[in-house]
């Protein structure tokens, strides 16, 4: 029995495990559709890629034949929601990215909950569990970083496979760097020497290999970045950062379209209980939506 268990295990593995994961930038068109390439690995002696639909912002995960693909470009990638959305949400560094609907969406709020770094067991189970027993089936944009999911496999799979959530997994870094005593301006990302590559690249690759699909969205951690950091989101990495404009812990209240956060990793229970407080009311005047309909007509 035993050995059976460590087959069946070990075929897991192999079927999702990956090599060279690396950066892309080419274009293919199916339907009128604009199709962007944006990762490129190698998984059971395939090449595979992380595509991007311009229109709807939906990642998948697909074969392709190579002679589909070709240079970006830019003029036709400038004229979809995509580009649009990404361009706004860059120019906002002092914020840490876009922090409400681009789209107006009246009486809709955007779930998102924060995995950074943390040596508590669990997970908010038990508000995620009150959540979708007051909203059924919910909408979550779920920003996870490598450092939380490392320590917490049983919990990300409990998350990964929950029927009642419809997540869309978001990259907040690999390893989430925090050092209490430095400022701001030397924290976060912006600590000197930090590895912009691997930070994201490496968090997208772990996901892949869980097997979940990361999405085309970004939270820096502490919500701190700035202008070179932005700029790469945008120009070598096709990101789209998330801020929020209802940090619950913060007290600050949601209004439709609002993005808010709260943290799942047991880091911040105020702004758990002050949400499942709210819940009834808000769920009275507004919809959870998912985090790519603040983007998309």
């Amino acid at each position: 029995m035993l050995k059976t268990i460590f087959l069946l295990l070990c075929a897991g593995f192999h079927l999702f495990a990956l090599e060279n994961y690396t950066l892309d930038a080419r274009q293919f068109w199916k339907d009128k559709t604009l199709f962007l390439v944006i990762r490129r690995f190698e998984q059971n002696d395939q090449t595979r890629y992380l595509t991007l639909n311009t229109q709807t912002l939906q990642t998948r995960l697909a074969n392709l034949d190579e002679r589909r693909l070709e240079p970006i470009s830019p003029q036709a990638l400038a004229q979809t929601p995509f580009a649009k959305s990404l361009n706004a949400a860059t120019v906002l560094w002092q914020k840490g990215g876009i922090d409400h609907a681009l789209r107006k969406r009246d009486a809709t709020l955007f779930l998102t909950m924060d995995l950074c770094p943390s040596s508590k067991k669990g997970y908010e189970s038990a508000f995620i569990r009150t959540l979708t027993r007051q909203n059924g089936q919910t909408p979550i944009a779920v920003a996870i970083s490598s450092a939380w999911l490392e320590h917490h496999e049983a919990e990300f799979e409990a998350l990964r496979s929950d029927p009642d959530l419809n997540i869309t997994w978001v990259n907040h870094t690999h390893t989430h760097f925090y050092d209490r005593t430095l400022p701001d301006r030397e924290n976060f990302m912006l600590h000197q020497g930090t590895d912009v590559q691997a930070e994201i690249l490496n968090v997208e690759q772990r996901l892949i290999e869980k097997g979940v699909t990361p999405s085309i969205f970004f939270r820096f951690p502490g919500l701190i970045a700035d202008e070179r950091l932005m700029r790469a989101l945008r120009e070598r990495y096709f990101l789209i950062p998330l801020s929020a404009d209802a940090w619950i812990a913060k007290n600050q209240r949601p209004e439709s379209g609002s993005f808010i956060l709260i943290h799942g990793n047991k880091n911040e229970p105020l702004g758990i209980d002050m949400l499942e407080r709210m819940l009834p009311d808000l769920l009275k005047r507004y919809r959870f939506k998912a985090i790519e309909e603040a983007f998309v007509p």
